[in-house]
C-alpha cells in the first residue's frame, strides 16, 4: 500500500485503515484483510515436512491468496504467523529475500502450473521487508487479544 503522498505505508498505516475495533474474532479478521486485499484468502494446514523450514507461506493466484501454516503449530503461532503474511499482503511486498533456495522443488514446477504467481515465505534475512510485516502482525494480534500489554522491545517478543 502507498499512502497518498506516494510513500510506502507503514505497518501502523495499513492496520489503522482496516479500521478493526475493539476486539475481533480471527475469523472476522480473514474477511477484513481479504476486502482490503481484494481477493479471498484461504489459510491451509500442512504436514510440516511439506516445508520442514517455513511457519507460513503466502501463495498468490490470480483470484485467490492462499497460506499454507504448518499443522503443528500451536494455534497461537498459527495465528501471528498468517498476520505475519497478512502484513506482507497489507504491505503489497514483492519478496521479502528469495525463498527459492530454500523452498521443496515441488513448488518450483507445480507452482506455475497451478497458476501460483507470487510465493513468499519468511527470509532467512531479518530486512525492513521482514520487519514491516512482523509489525503489522504485532498489531494485528494486539486487535484479536486486546487484554494483553503490548511490548515494546524485540528481546520481550522472543517470549510470546
Amino acid at each position: 500500500m502507498k499512502s497518498a503522498d506516494g510513500e510506502r505505508a507503514t505497518p501502523e498505516a495499513v492496520v489503522a485503515a482496516l479500521n478493526l475495533g475493539n476486539r475481533i474474532t480471527f475469523d472476522q479478521l480473514i474477511a477484513i484483510v481479504a476486502a482490503a486485499h481484494g481477493k479471498p484468502i484461504v489459510i491451509k494446514e500442512i504436514d510440516s515436512s511439506a516445508i520442514p523450514t517455513v511457519t507460513g507461506l503466502w501463495l498468490e493466484k490470480d483470484s485467490v491468496s492462499i497460506i499454507l501454516l504448518p499443522a503443528g503449530d500451536s494455534q497461537l503461532h498459527r495465528e501471528h504467523a498468517a498476520c505475519h503474511e497478512f502484513g506482507h499482503m497489507l504491505l503489497n511486498h514483492d519478496g521479502c529475500g528469495s525463498p527459492e533456495p530454500f523452498m521443496p522443488s515441488m513448488f518450483k514446477h507445480v507452482g506455475s502450473r497451478m497458476g501460483i504467481r507470487r510465493i513468499l515465505a519468511r527470509s532467512l534475512d531479518w530486512n525492513d521487508t521482514e520487519r514491516d510485516a512482523e509489525r503489522v502482525a504485532y498489531l494485528l494480534v494486539r486487535a484479536l487479544r486486546p487484554n494483553e500489554p503490548e511490548i515494546h522491545n524485540d528481546f520481550e517478543r522472543t517470549f510470546l
